[in-house]
């Protein structure tokens, strides 16, 4: 038999958030890395470089609305968690198509993120879907950004 303590409760609740942040780093890192190699390349016109840096603005806007918004009504949410995590990866998936915009990326990781905290929780099949498809949109669309 075990016994629950305030201090477990309070341990697990945070690694969803510890988590959270260092998924959202790694995919800020990515975007900070892979934009400017390809929108600007071996371009320098001032054009090119507000252009970067508007779209790295929008996408780590998208990324902090979904991390901090929907993630924690996912999360609450119980039962719905595996839809919402196919829903967002499927939509980063559809997203790699304009993979030069960066949003593959700013969706994909709340995918991911919210993908293991269900995968955790023994949620369906779908929440694996959902999570492939999160990390698939991460990595093609900065591998994508980084060879043009």
């Amino acid at each position: 038999m075990t016994t629950s303590t305030r201090e477990s409760f309070e341990g697990q609740a945070a690694v969803p958030g510890q988590r959270d942040r260092t998924i959202a780093g790694i995919a800020a890192v990515l975007l900070l890395i892979g934009m400017p190699i390809a929108w600007i390349g071996g371009k320098d016109t001032s054009g090119d470089i507000i252009g970067v840096a508007v779209a790295l603005i929008v996408d780590l806007a998208v990324m902090t609305a979904l991390f901090v918004l929907l993630l924690p009504r996912a999360r609450a949410a119980g039962a719905r968690t595996a839809r919402t995590v196919l829903i967002i990866g499927i939509v980063s998936i559809l997203l790699g198509a304009v993979f030069w915009t960066g949003l593959a990326i700013a969706v994909g990781a709340p995918a991911v993120a919210l993908g293991l905290t269900a995968r955790e929780r023994g949620r369906s099949a779908g929440v694996m879907v959902g999570l492939v498809l999160g990390v698939v949109a991460v990595v093609a669309s900065f591998v994508l950004l980084l060879i043009g």
